[in-house]
């Protein structure tokens, strides 16, 4: 999968050769960087740099969205909304996301919910271990 989208971004499955500098940054930006592997990733990229990464991570009881980032002097340019809408497209009918940013999750329609597979507790306690309060932390869903 290879789509050139707007400003020179590609997105793109991730590379072997991908996956250093995708766990390198995961761990950076103190992202879930737990049971990883190349066929979850997408990736964006500008004249060949990696500029952002998301993961669609897949659980008996369900899938995730996970480990989204996207370098600092790419933010708020529209390359996170890039990877979450093709994470969204190639994914299941049913998508969890467990994050302390719902507003912008909101915007391609997840929805609060209170109950959840028991398998995302562990990345709401992931969460509150680096001093998010409880109810700085959000599990959504999406349903297509």
């Amino acid at each position: 999968m290879k789509d050139m989208l707007k400003n020179g971004i590609e997105i793109a499955s991730a590379s072997e050769a991908d996956m250093p500098a995708i766990e390198q940054l995961a761990k950076r930006f103190d992202l879930d960087c737990e049971n990883i592997s190349m066929n979850q990733f997408l990736v964006a990229k500008r004249n060949n740099k990696i500029i952002g990464f998301g993961r669609l991570r897949k659980y008996p009881a369900c899938t995730e969205i996970a480990t989204v980032g996207v370098i600092p002097e790419e933010q708020k340019r529209g390359v996170g909304s890039l990877l979450v809408k093709e994470l969204i497209r190639s994914g299941p009918d049913e998508i969890f996301v467990t994050c302390v940013i719902s507003g912008f999750f909101k915007k391609f329609g997840f929805q609060l919910v209170k109950q959840y597979p028991s398998v995302l507790q562990k990345k709401v306690d992931f969460c509150i271990s680096y001093d998010f309060k409880p109810e700085e932390v959000f599990v959504m869903k999406f349903s297509k």
